[in-house]
């Protein structure tokens, strides 16, 4: 009688999970592999994320990317005085075209047009949005386009305004990962500084405590010696 063949496998899953495949002795697979015809072969391919796998949601693009390749008048953004951002110089330089009618604010027309400006106080105080219009600085989270702007004469329009925004920094690329060195060694800082706030906060209590004690002391003597002399009054005038 043929003897039964066991053969053992171990899966490179996670902590690697042992299985076995029990073949009859009468099953075909085994008389074919003892005349050397079929050769049983097993072998655990690890799963996980492939190299350079990138998931589906990444490979779409938003309405953002979408908007960057359509034209002002795709947008729907209409208006009497064309307007073009651009940030950066030369060939680097990034432009952005829109158009917007005058006493429009800017602020809102670059931001219609998908133009990142970067803003700090939004009064018109600090400068950190302040961006040079031909040959003229102004501040975008506070000025609007000017209704005075001069027309061609040759085509009875207005000049196009080239508005040069301040460049930013480069687009933070998330790198998937649930947490890096940078975000270990800021909570580890992040609970010192809690544990040291607990500390100097324990003490003042204890502090607070103590003193409140000793309030409550001198309030007990002083109404025990107030007593004592209303007694000693008491007892005289007897």
């Amino acid at each position: 009688m043929k003897s039964q063949l066991i053969i053992v496998a171990i899966a490179a899953i996670g902590g690697g999970a042992a299985f076995q495949l029990h073949l009859h002795p009468t099953s075909p697979l085994l008389a074919q592999h003892e005349r050397g015809q079929t050769s049983l072969c097993m072998s655990a391919v690890p799963i996980g994320k492939k190299e350079g796998y990138v998931p589906k949601w990444k490979k779409k693009s938003t309405l953002a990317d979408e908007a960057a390749k359509m034209s002002s008048q795709e947008k729907g953004l209409s208006g009497a005085v064309p307007i073009t951002f651009q940030q950066g110089k030369g060939d680097d330089a990034k432009l952005v075209e829109t158009s917007a009618m005058p006493g429009q604010p800017l602020k809102l027309v670059a931001s219609q047009a998908g133009q990142f400006i970067n803003y700090g106080c939004g009064k018109g105080e600090c400068g950190t949005c302040e961006s040079l219009c031909n040959g003229k600085y102004l501040r975008p989270c506070v000025d609007t386009v000017p209704s005075d702007l001069p027309l061609d004469p040759a085509t009875g329009q207005y000049e196009p305004m080239v508005i040069q925004v301040k460049a930013t920094k480069a687009k933070v690329v998330s790198s998937g990962k649930f947490f890096s060195f940078k975000s270990f060694i800021l909570g580890f800082w992040n609970n010192l500084l809690g544990m040291f706030g607990f500390v100097r906060d324990r003490r003042k209590a204890r502090k607070n405590w103590q003193e409140r004690v000793e309030n409550e002391d001198a309030v007990k003597r002083l109404a025990a010696e107030k007593k004592m002399k209303r007694l000693a009054s008491m007892g005289a005038s007897a």
